[in-house]
């Protein structure tokens, strides 16, 4: 009950908006998710650079992302994890091979309260707010994200987020 009532608090306030944005290292962020989920015995990789320093909402972001990841480890068995840039923009790709989920259920999963698992119990199913979460809180930092079945199964979810800037040593953007 604490896990639903805090996803709805979340949800509703926007947590990016309490949040600064500051100088953050979104590769750090990605292999740290796949870290931990590796840590409780999930199958789950990170490829990609070491390092891209960016200018975000770092504990939202990480939120957002672990949404993503979660959901492969949970419905996709495992997960794999990539991140690029090209052209001002980097673009996360979080990848499973668990069953894909309906064409028809893509952009309605991304609803408020909308489950893809009908099951009520909270080992199986949620609360229908982690993807409205991850959307709130890419969209906030001018990105998109889309789910996609994979042509060999699976799911693929794909942020794309520009390259706002660099915080300078002496606080000033770049």
């Amino acid at each position: 009950m604490e896990g639903m009532v805090d996803s709805t608090l979340t949800y509703l306030r926007g947590e990016t908006e309490s949040e600064e944005p500051r100088q953050a290292d979104l590769a750090a962020i990605l292999s740290t998710l796949c870290d931990d989920a590796a840590d409780r015995g999930a199958s789950a990789a990170y490829a990609g650079p070491d390092r891209v320093p960016m200018l975000l909402r770092p504990v939202a972001v990480k939120r957002a992302l672990a949404n993503l990841v979660e959901n492969a480890v949970k419905h996709g068995g495992g997960v794999c994890v990539t991140l690029g840039e090209a052209a001002g923009t980097v673009t996360v790709r979080v990848e499973d091979d668990g069953p894909g989920i309906p064409e028809a259920d893509l952009e309605a999963a991304f609803e408020p309260f909308h489950r893809l698992d009908a099951s009520r119990d909270r080992g199986t199913g949620g609360t229908g707010l982690g993807l409205a979460i991850t959307r709130q809180v890419v969209t906030a930092h001018g990105g998109t994200v889309a789910l996609a079945n994979r042509p060999g199964g699976g799911l693929m979810a794909t942020v794309q987020l520009p390259r706002t800037g660099t915080i300078r040593n002496d606080g000033g953007l770049d």
